[in-house]
């Protein structure tokens, strides 16, 4: 069993690299084409899921007894190593910062955030239409994508060492937890290939990072697989709400969670997540913002049309949409494949697509789950079970921007991280309770 696990773990390694290589170097390099990238990407995040049920399918799972640090020597030096990275990577960023400052011609994501987070601490309201930058933009993030920069603010700091400072404290306290790992091999690799996958976001497209804060969504969701493996709902409510009021990737596969937990005799645990995710809502967006203007959430919803409109009608020199023909996504599909159809009709369809594909993925795996629970560890299904969800919701996406499939990459290495921490030992029916 040992040597099956280590090849499954070799495995999960390897369906990683190859995520890295289609995001950032089989298209950017030429080695594929549009559509073989944009596949590759797809099938290895979702082997990815499945592999990791695979694993565990049909074994006795239980969390392994962490090993003490002090007689951990692999694992003092791998995250001492991580840690020296990130501190290294800073000093660079230290340096880069000032000689490109943010420019709202080349993109105003964060000067449109720095707008709202002056407004916040000015007293103002934060959703008052933007009109600085000689052009009307209605506000469109949702409080946990904007207001960390409010720290940046007040410090007088540039925003985009919040971005880089909340990964690494997501990322060493990835690494911390998986130096007690009992696989050498694990303890090992997993420093490595956290500070690898954000080295090779950074040095093969800086652009990512210098001009969005994709990578801060990514923290939240790797902080949301670590709230999986505990036991406190609180901690799941409170990583839900980031992700939620953040980006709403995740808010169809919410029902499964929850559907997971209900059937599992966790439902003290789920109350207390509803209960905390619905608190941190009200308290950092319904109070202070939707209550004196509920329309700027259909506004905000509004705005999503009218910018994949323009993306898709933003064509490169062949002719062609630029955000959806860069090797990610299926929307470049849509766009060729029904010609009877204008832009928008296209738009409309595929955006049918993936609500009716995303709710049919969750139900599958829902019915999976509802037959197969005695013989999974319901932990590593919810992981793997968001995994198989976010792939299949990615594809979908109407504009699949680059900075936005590099959040299904870190989430991949989370869940390797923490699916490592689950010990097999026999093939037996076991309970699926947390």
């Amino acid at each position: 069993m040992k040597n099956k696990l280590l090849s499954l773990d070799l495995l999960l390694i390897l369906l990683i690299v190859f995520e890295n290589l289609f995001l950032y170097i089989f298209f950017r390099h030429g080695t594929l084409g549009q559509g073989a990238n944009a596949i590759g990407l797809f099938l290895s995040s979702l082997l990815f899921g499945i592999a990791v049920i695979y694993k565990f399918y049909n074994a006795t799972a239980a969390e392994a007894t962490p090993l003490p640090l002090k007689k951990n020597i692999v694992s003092i030096v791998m995250v001492t190593f991580a840690i020296v990275v990130m501190i290294c990577l800073g000093v660079q960023f230290n340096t880069f910062f000032p000689t490109h400052p943010l420019d709202h011609s080349y993109s105003d994501i964060i000067p449109c955030i720095q707008i709202a987070c002056r407004r916040l601490l000015n007293g103002e309201f934060a959703y008052k239409v933007i009109t600085e930058y000689g052009y009307p933009q209605q506000p469109n993030y949702f409080p946990m994508h904007w207001m960390p920069f409010s720290i940046a603010e007040l410090l007088k700091i540039d925003p985009r060492w919040i971005t880089y400072g909340a990964w690494c404290i997501v990322a060493t306290c990835l690494c911390i937890r998986s130096a007690k790992i009992p696989s050498v091999v694990v303890r090992a690799i997993t420093p490595f290939i956290v500070v690898a996958s954000f080295y090779t976001l950074q040095d093969n497209n800086i652009g990512i990072f210098e001009i969005t804060v994709e990578v801060l969504i990514a923290a939240y969701y790797m902080f949301l697989l670590i709230s999986l493996n505990k036991q406190s709902g609180i901690l799941q409510g409170i990583a839900i709400s980031f992700c939620l009021l953040s980006r709403f990737s995740l808010v169809l596969w919410l029902p499964l969670f929850c559907f997971i937990l209900f059937i599992t005799h966790n439902r003290r645990q789920l109350y207390i997540a509803i209960i905390s995710s619905v608190t941190m809502v009200v308290l950092l967006y319904v109070i202070p913002f939707l209550s004196k203007d509920w329309g700027i959430l259909f506004r905000g919803f509004h705005y999503y049309d009218d910018g994949t409109m323009a993306e898709w009608t933003h064509l490169d020199k062949r002719g062609l949409p630029i955000h959806l023909f860069r090797g990610t996504g299926c929307a470049y599909y849509f766009y060729t494949r029904f010609p009877s159809l204008d832009i928008m009709g296209r738009i409309k369809l595929l955006q049918k697509a993936q609500l009716f594909i995303s709710l049919l993925t969750t139900a599958i795996l829902g019915a999976w789950f509802w037959y197969k629970k005695d013989i999974i560890n319901t932990r590593v299904f919810l992981m793997s079970s968001f995994k198989i969800y976010l792939a299949v919701f990615l594809f979908l996406i109407q504009v699949p921007y680059e900075y936005l499939m590099c959040v299904g990459n870190f989430v991949s290495i989370a869940i390797f991280c923490e699916q490592a921490r689950y010990q097999l030992t026999e093939k037996r029916r076991i309970p699926a309770e947390l």
